[in-house]
């Protein structure tokens, strides 16, 4: 039955309720292995499926489960499951959906997602082809009869190229195959594919799920006959969610629409700093008119100046020693990979001039601040210099 609950009223109380044994409020942590039958016939009625009963923690645990019946609220999913990073939920999808089979991804994605289609799926008799998921004769001109799925990212990392899931749910319907959508950058609270047609949505829930910087996740969503082998394929491979880190991530989603509105006010008002100033080059972040995917990522994800995200990256004039110089004159921001913290991490691209910054919950004012006091050590550039 849908849940018609508000979606911040869901972040809290989906998958949610005291525990029946001692009255505790909120999901206690279940750090235990195994679990005990009373009796050979409780055993029995496991088995048939007559009595649900918890076994062995790899295979379900109490305090996951629960995070799984959130996040799968969330999504407006019929399944989901929770594995230990999102690497582990990324490979686990690609390996049970494409069987050996021929997989279109985007020619932009997260590298290890890259790397591992590039190096790592051949091995297991796949191959992939990279293409532009913007244009759909490129799309359908890429599919082959061994052809499995598209693996798409609807803005990109890192380089926040907008991808339409609604083009690519038509393409797979009409072509019988599967829609696989990380949706790591975004999080349910400003897109939910599913509702868009994607069969299974991936989330790396280290980043905006956790909010924190303190746990490590990944999070599979879509229709128990996409999710089941998945789950199989994760008890053979030993990519189970700890107790612990459900439990993290738990108390992160409850505040999820709340950090993701500000996270993206804070977004807008650094990419227009951005954009307006002389020493930067080029600004990628689809809530600017001027970037070449607004109107696409406008209808995806809503009107409104908190809807579009909180990653940014963007490119200076001088090369990579404005680079340097910019990235050590911040000082409220920290240096760092990874996203979705609640403080504000800038990270040097690791090819070109190339940098990406998660941007955080602190307040604006002082945020702003910090990056003008670093842009300001720069070398203006001539008015006469062209700048996208």
């Amino acid at each position: 039955m849908a849940d018609d609950r508000g979606f911040g009223t869901r972040c809290i109380h989906a998958g949610e309720a005291p525990d029946p044994t001692t009255g505790a409020h909120g999901v206690p942590i279940y750090q235990n292995v195994t679990f005990a039958f009373e009796t050979f016939s409780q055993v029995e009625a496991m088995r048939s499926g007559e009595r649900p009963h918890f076994t062995y923690s790899p295979r379900g645990n109490p305090t996951v489960r629960c995070l799984e019946a959130k996040l799968a609220n969330l999504e407006g999913a019929e399944s989901a499951i929770a594995l230990n990073s999102g690497m582990a939920a990324i490979s686990g999808v690609l390996l049970s959906v494409a069987d050996g089979g021929h997989i279109i991804a985007s020619e932009q994605l997260y590298d290890l997602t890259r790397s591992f289609l590039e190096s790592e799926f051949p091995r297991f008799g796949g191959s992939v082809s990279f293409v532009d998921l913007s244009d759909r004769g490129t799309i359908e001109a890429a599919i082959t009869a061994s052809t499995r799925a598209i693996y798409a990212e609807p803005f990109s990392n890192p380089l926040l190229k907008v991808t339409d899931v609604r083009v690519l749910s038509e393409i797979t319907r009409q072509r019988d195959l599967t829609l696989i959508v990380d949706n790591t950058f975004l999080s349910p609270a400003l897109l939910r594919p599913i509702e868009m047609g994607a069969n299974l949505v991936i989330h790396s829930a280290t980043k905006y799920l956790s909010g924190n910087g303190q746990v490590q996740g990944g999070v599979v969503s879509g229709s128990r006959s996409f999710v089941d082998p998945v789950r199989e394929r994760s008890l053979l491979l030993g990519t189970a969610m700890s107790a612990f880190a459900a439990w993290v991530l738990l108390s992160g989603v409850h505040t999820l629409p709340l950090r993701m509105s500000r996270h993206a006010e804070n977004a807008i008002g650094l990419a227009r700093l951005l954009k307006a100033h002389p020493a930067v080059k080029n600004v990628n972040y689809p809530g600017l008119p001027s970037h070449t995917g607004h109107t696409i990522a406008r209808d995806l994800v809503g009107d409104g100046e908190d809807r579009f995200g909180g990653m940014i990256s963007f490119t200076l004039h001088g090369g990579s020693g404005a680079m340097a110089a910019f990235i050590d004159a911040l000082a409220l921001c920290t240096i760092a990979v990874s996203l979705g913290d609640s403080s504000t991490l800038v990270w040097p691209w690791h090819a070109g001039n190339l940098i990406r910054v998660s941007v955080g919950l602190e307040d604006p004012r002082d945020l702003l601040h910090d990056f003008s006091r670093a842009l300001s050590v720069l070398t203006p550039v001539p008015a006469s210099d062209e700048r996208t």
